[in-house]
């Protein structure tokens, strides 16, 4: 129970705060999986293939001798022919997916090429099920469902994670910043790096918990086992995930109490999870270092250039990366509207900044860590592969430590500003509100761009006058289900972040409490 404008409320159960947020995240990130025309998000096509062939139990495949770079997998016709039906109006915003030819023969089993060869098959297996059972279309918008499901049910539990923090509001908005257009985007269609972004915040908060507030017996062992299972997941997305995963570790245990770390660490569990958690990540290591050809089948961008040109051309282009992490649509090619990028470049600069800034010294050290991370990874990876496959990186790379940044960057505003400052709260209301409509304005520019094209002739009303193409269900209802869902989810941030303090049992905080901090109640979880 806890006392809120003078009266007396139940706490929520975490179960309930799991399923509010994981109804409205799914609704969100569904409505990106049926407005997206069929192959139109980063390498969809070849991760069909990769999931499908899982599905039917092929995980792996011989390398291809007509597609350098590439592996050979039997897939139906459908899923083959996927990418090579999309140039029409592949990176060409003018053209609608109209233009699109149905495949024909679209069951018979075909040789597709997929170039996904540097991930492990987990992801794979996880997504690809559906088209055991389904085929063309419908499986393919069935796996971009099961990927929602799953990134939908992580970030559910980083939100629930973060809400049982002693100090939370900050921490909430933070990860309402971290997730963006993009992320719901990635997450809605078929890639790994949208559970990337999911299992890497969940990681994070389950670390956060467990490090900084005390809990024995069945509780303990539930978060350590949340801790291994996502964290088993992270590492086999993409290999660059287990440095997100080793960040979220080492920050934790800096933001830790240290009479909670001796509990957790004298538990033989946490140990067993340990070296759990290592004997995969090796594994995974392992296959992703395995020799493999990176040489596409044409001539990439940059190819042939040196170690030190792909490092410092990279290293330039630092901040033009940063606009992948709030959204780059289709191919790249769409880019968030500019209201949108003012918003989340506001928004989550003043959180970023302030709470770096303001919060206690273990949270300038995690930012820091995490800051050298954003700007030194890119070009460091670039340079070690620029030579054979060209430039590559991509700004969505780095949304995992952009996300985990915004969280942390929270919890030192939950640490330095009091809970109870009415024009703290009607400025967080206003962000909030502001993120809400920049949401909106992403998804509509990118369903008018596949419904009417963007050229200078159209306009908005165009998309009711004169669609060229319609999603399944047809454009205005999925921005319906889309604009009410983010309405809703508006409503219920501003009501738990208004809220001066959690609810719940009494705990200590995560990070040490100033004097004259009131007492504080988490929700157990």
């Amino acid at each position: 129970m806890t006392k809120h404008d003078g009266h007396v409320r139940p706490a929520r159960r975490p179960i309930t705060v799991f399923g509010i947020a994981f109804g409205l995240l799914f609704l969100l990130m569904a409505s990106f999986s049926v407005a997206t025309p069929q192959g139109a998000s980063p390498d969809e096509p070849a991760h069909a293939i990769r999931a499908y062939a899982a599905a039917h139990g092929e995980l792996f495949g011989p390398d291809s001798a007509s597609i350098p770079g590439t592996i050979d997998q039997t897939v139906s016709t459908y899923f083959a022919k996927l990418e090579s039906h999309m140039p029409c109006f592949k990176r060409n915003v003018a053209v609608t997916p109209s233009c699109v030819a149905p495949v024909e023969n679209q069951d018979a089993p075909t040789t597709g090429h997929t170039s996904t060869t540097v991930n492990t098959p987990v992801f794979y297996v996880l997504v690809g099920w559906p088209t055991a059972f389904l085929d063309g279309a419908k499986g393919l918008y069935g796996m971009r469902l099961v990927n929602a499901l799953l990134c939908s049910a992580l970030l559910a539990l980083a939100f629930t994670a973060l809400r049982a923090l002693p100090r939370s509001r900050w921490a909430l908005a933070g990860l309402a910043v971290g997730v963006t257009p993009m992320v719901l985007f990635l997450s809605g269609t078929l890639n790994p790096n949208g559970i990337e972004v999911a299992a890497s915040a969940a990681a994070f908060a389950l670390l956060l918990l467990t490090f900084g507030t005390p809990a024995a017996g069945g509780r303990l062992v539930l978060r350590i086992l949340g801790i291994v299972a996502v964290s088993l997941l992270l590492v086999n997305t993409r290999s660059i995930a287990m440095l997100w995963l080793a960040l979220a570790f080492v920050i934790a245990l800096l933001l830790g109490k240290r009479e909670v770390l001796r509990t957790v660490f004298r538990s033989w569990l946490t140990w067993v999870g340990i070296v759990v958690i290592g004997a995969v990540a090796v594994a995974a290591a392992v296959f992703y270092l395995r020799p493999r050809s990176l040489t596409p089948g044409y001539a990439p961008v940059g190819a042939g250039s040196s170690w030190w040109q792909g490092f410092s051309n990279t290293l330039d282009g630092t901040f033009s990366f940063m606009i992948g992490w709030i959204a780059q649509f289709g191919w790249m090619e769409i880019p968030a509207p500019a209201l949108t990028v003012a918003v989340w470049a506001t928004v989550g600069g003043m959180v970023i900044l302030l709470g770096s800034t303001l919060g206690p010294r273990t949270v300038k050290i995690g930012a820091l860590l995490l800051g050298l991370a954003i700007v030194f990874v890119p070009p460091f990876s670039q340079a070690a592969v620029i030579h054979d496959a060209g430039y590559i990186w991509q700004g969505r790379y780095t949304i995992a430590p952009a996300v985990l940044l915004a969280v942390l960057a929270g919890i030192g505003l939950d640490h330095a500003l009091p809970a109870a400052d009415k024009r703290l709260t009607a400025v967080m209301r206003v962000a909030v509100v502001l993120l809400g409509i920049a949401q909106l304005a992403a998804f509509l520019w990118m369903l008018r761009r596949y419904v009417t094209g963007l050229q200078q002739n159209l306009t908005w009303i165009d998309m009711l006058r004169a669609p060229q193409w319609q999603p399944p269900g047809g454009w205005l209802l999925v921005t319906v289900v889309f604009a009410i869902t983010t309405g809703l989810a508006v409503w219920l941030l501003i009501r738990t972040l208004s809220r001066t303090c959690d609810n719940g049992e009494p705990t200590e905080a995560v990070l040490p409490d100033r004097p004259s901090a009131p007492p504080l109640t988490p929700t157990p979880i």
